[in-house]
């Protein structure tokens, strides 16, 4: 790779990993929603005494909540599966850039090295100010 190649390469993979990150934060929301749900759901259920079993009451009718709760979780599910596997395909794809990245600044050499080297540590600088004011 030339030194603009590998520059659009360091700017990819920085986009790239921003996304993956804003992902990850999106699904650990999604997750805790999820949570919050079920445990609605199982406290409206009524646990069967000295079993592991649960009813929801005695006449066999929902709570009024429990019907709602079920379609919320399950659009939540939805949302969270596939965020999940975008986030495994955006990591695959952040993996081989890293590793194309990497291949390439290993087989440089001389004057191309060091200007790489400042290259991928400005790079290193922008990530270490993410999140960081």
């Amino acid at each position: 790779m030339n030194l603009t190649e590998f520059e659009k390469s360091l700017s990819n993979f920085c986009i790239g990993y921003e996304t993956y990150t804003k992902l990850m934060s999106d699904i650990k929301r999604l997750d805790s929603l999820i949570q919050a749900n079920e445990k609605q759901l199982n406290d409206s259920l009524i646990k069967i005494p000295l079993t592991h079993l649960y009813f929801v009451d005695g006449l066999g009718i929902f709570k009024h909540q429990t019907p709602t709760l079920i379609k919320q979780n399950r659009q939540l599910i939805i949302k969270y599966n596939r965020k999940l596997i975008k986030a495994k395909k955006l990591s695959s794809s952040l993996h081989k850039r890293l590793e194309a990245i990497r291949n390439d600044y290993l087989s440089s050499n001389g004057e191309e090295s060091k200007t790489k080297d400042k290259l991928a540590n400005k790079y290193l600088k922008q990530f270490g100010q993410i999140g960081h004011p």
